[in-house]
Protein backbone atom coordinates (compact mmCIF):
# COMPACT_ATOMS: atom_id res chain seq x y z
CA UNK A 1 0.00 0.00 0.00
CA UNK A 2 1.14 3.51 -0.49
CA UNK A 3 -0.16 6.83 0.67
CA UNK A 4 -2.14 8.54 -2.05
CA UNK A 5 -3.55 12.58 -2.50
CA UNK A 6 -7.10 13.60 -2.75
CA UNK A 7 -8.66 15.87 -4.83
CA UNK A 8 -8.18 18.98 -2.06
CA UNK A 9 -4.56 18.84 -3.25
CA UNK A 10 -3.90 22.24 -4.69
CA UNK A 11 -0.76 21.60 -6.43
CA UNK A 12 1.63 23.72 -4.18
CA UNK A 13 4.52 20.81 -4.67
CA UNK A 14 5.21 20.76 -0.86
CA UNK A 15 5.06 17.40 -0.88
CA UNK A 16 7.33 16.73 -3.94
CA UNK A 17 9.57 18.62 -2.43
CA UNK A 18 9.55 16.65 0.45
CA UNK A 19 9.57 13.08 -0.66
CA UNK A 20 12.77 11.33 -0.42
CA UNK A 21 11.96 8.97 -3.17
CA UNK A 22 10.60 11.22 -5.46
CA UNK A 23 7.67 9.02 -5.66
CA UNK A 24 5.29 12.19 -6.19
CA UNK A 25 4.81 14.33 -9.18
CA UNK A 26 2.55 17.04 -10.88
CA UNK A 27 2.21 20.77 -11.91
CA UNK A 28 1.98 23.64 -9.87
CA UNK A 29 -1.52 24.21 -9.40
CA UNK A 30 -2.69 21.02 -10.33
CA UNK A 31 -3.79 17.76 -8.34
CA UNK A 32 -0.57 15.67 -7.91
CA UNK A 33 -0.09 11.99 -7.66
CA UNK A 34 1.95 9.63 -5.86
CA UNK A 35 3.69 6.56 -7.80
CA UNK A 36 2.68 3.44 -5.22
CA UNK A 37 6.05 2.04 -6.70
CA UNK A 38 8.20 4.72 -5.09
CA UNK A 39 6.61 5.15 -1.95
CA UNK A 40 7.82 4.24 1.27
CA UNK A 41 5.13 5.29 3.71
CA UNK A 42 7.34 7.14 5.52
CA UNK A 43 4.47 10.10 5.61
CA UNK A 44 7.18 12.42 4.96
CA UNK A 45 4.67 14.18 2.31
CA UNK A 46 1.34 14.37 4.69
CA UNK A 47 3.28 16.65 7.73
CA UNK A 48 3.98 19.29 5.01
CA UNK A 49 0.55 19.47 3.40
CA UNK A 50 -0.97 22.82 3.62
CA UNK A 51 -4.34 21.41 2.41
CA UNK A 52 -4.18 18.07 4.31
CA UNK A 53 -4.95 15.79 1.23
CA UNK A 54 -2.57 13.32 2.00
CA UNK A 55 -4.31 9.54 2.81
CA UNK A 56 -1.91 7.68 4.86
CA UNK A 57 -1.50 3.52 3.92
CA UNK A 58 -4.48 2.81 6.01
CA UNK A 59 -6.81 5.41 4.76
CA UNK A 60 -6.35 7.74 7.40
CA UNK A 61 -6.14 11.90 6.45
CA UNK A 62 -2.73 13.04 7.62
CA UNK A 63 -2.26 15.96 9.65
CA UNK A 64 -0.46 19.06 8.55
CA UNK A 65 2.54 20.04 10.68
CA UNK A 66 5.04 23.06 11.64
CA UNK A 67 8.05 21.96 10.53
CA UNK A 68 9.50 22.04 14.18
CA UNK A 69 7.02 19.44 14.60
CA UNK A 70 7.88 16.96 11.81
CA UNK A 71 8.24 13.68 13.18
CA UNK A 72 12.16 12.62 13.74
CA UNK A 73 13.97 10.13 15.36
CA UNK A 74 14.79 9.84 18.90
CA UNK A 75 18.08 7.14 20.35
CA UNK A 76 17.53 6.39 24.10
CA UNK A 77 21.62 6.53 24.22
CA UNK A 78 21.08 4.02 26.81
CA UNK A 79 19.72 1.43 25.09
CA UNK A 80 21.37 1.44 22.25
CA UNK A 81 24.28 -0.99 21.86
CA UNK A 82 25.88 0.89 19.58
CA UNK A 83 28.79 -1.03 17.02
CA UNK A 84 27.76 -4.46 16.42
CA UNK A 85 24.10 -3.88 15.35
CA UNK A 86 23.59 -1.06 13.18
CA UNK A 87 20.83 -2.67 11.77
CA UNK A 88 18.91 1.50 12.38
CA UNK A 89 22.20 2.85 10.31
CA UNK A 90 21.83 0.17 7.34
CA UNK A 91 17.61 0.39 7.01
CA UNK A 92 17.72 4.14 6.63
CA UNK A 93 17.12 5.28 3.02
CA UNK A 94 18.66 9.10 3.69
CA UNK A 95 21.69 8.40 5.74
CA UNK A 96 20.39 10.16 8.69
CA UNK A 97 21.98 7.89 11.21
CA UNK A 98 25.08 7.05 12.15
CA UNK A 99 27.50 5.89 14.74
CA UNK A 100 28.73 8.49 16.96
CA UNK A 101 31.03 9.14 20.35
CA UNK A 102 29.80 10.69 23.29
CA UNK A 103 30.51 11.74 27.19
CA UNK A 104 27.68 9.29 27.89
CA UNK A 105 28.17 6.10 26.39
CA UNK A 106 31.94 4.91 25.76
CA UNK A 107 31.38 2.13 23.01
CA UNK A 108 33.94 2.37 20.73
CA UNK A 109 32.42 2.99 17.61
CA UNK A 110 29.64 5.43 19.48
CA UNK A 111 25.76 4.75 19.18
CA UNK A 112 23.84 5.96 17.01
CA UNK A 113 23.01 9.55 16.32
CA UNK A 114 20.79 11.34 14.10
CA UNK A 115 21.26 14.17 12.01
CA UNK A 116 18.00 15.64 12.12
CA UNK A 117 18.33 17.76 8.83
CA UNK A 118 18.00 14.17 7.10
CA UNK A 119 15.28 12.16 9.24
CA UNK A 120 12.41 12.16 7.61
CA UNK A 121 10.45 10.57 10.70
CA UNK A 122 10.07 7.76 7.85
CA UNK A 123 9.52 4.98 11.01
CA UNK A 124 12.05 2.32 9.48
CA UNK A 125 14.56 2.58 12.02
CA UNK A 126 11.86 2.33 15.25
CA UNK A 127 10.46 -0.66 13.48
CA UNK A 128 13.97 -2.24 13.07
CA UNK A 129 15.19 -1.67 16.36
CA UNK A 130 14.97 -4.84 18.86
CA UNK A 131 16.43 -2.75 21.49
CA UNK A 132 13.84 -0.39 21.98
CA UNK A 133 16.27 2.35 21.61
CA UNK A 134 14.96 4.55 18.74
CA UNK A 135 11.13 5.91 18.99
CA UNK A 136 9.60 8.53 16.71
CA UNK A 137 8.29 11.71 18.10
CA UNK A 138 5.02 12.43 17.29
CA UNK A 139 3.86 9.26 17.44
CA UNK A 140 1.90 7.58 14.39
CA UNK A 141 -1.43 8.63 15.43
CA UNK A 142 -1.08 12.02 16.71
CA UNK A 143 -0.17 12.90 12.74
CA UNK A 144 -3.63 11.82 11.22
CA UNK A 145 -6.82 13.27 11.76
CA UNK A 146 -9.48 12.31 13.80
CA UNK A 147 -12.94 11.68 11.27
CA UNK A 148 -14.83 14.62 12.89
CA UNK A 149 -12.16 16.72 12.32
CA UNK A 150 -12.75 16.27 8.40
CA UNK A 151 -15.57 18.51 6.44
CA UNK A 152 -18.37 16.71 5.56
CA UNK A 153 -16.51 17.36 1.96
CA UNK A 154 -13.23 15.81 3.43
CA UNK A 155 -15.29 12.92 4.54
CA UNK A 156 -16.58 11.76 1.01
CA UNK A 157 -13.30 12.44 -0.73
CA UNK A 158 -12.13 10.12 1.83
CA UNK A 159 -14.45 7.76 1.22
CA UNK A 160 -13.56 7.51 -2.54
CA UNK A 161 -10.30 7.49 -2.12
CA UNK A 162 -10.56 4.37 0.48
CA UNK A 163 -13.06 2.68 -2.44
CA UNK A 164 -10.51 3.48 -5.08
CA UNK A 165 -7.64 2.15 -3.40
CA UNK A 166 -9.46 -1.13 -2.25
CA UNK A 167 -11.05 -1.43 -5.56
CA UNK A 168 -7.30 -1.58 -7.03
CA UNK A 169 -5.71 -3.56 -4.41
CA UNK A 170 -3.29 -0.80 -3.39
Amino acid sequence: MAYSIIETCIGCTACTKRCPTNAITGERNMLHVIDPTLCIDCGACGVVCPPEAIMDTFGDMCRGLKKNDWPRSVIIDEKCIGSGCELCINICPFDALSLQRNERIDDFFGVSTVDIKKCTGCRLCEESCGWDAIHIFPLKNEIVKDWTELTPDEQELARAARDAKAAYGR
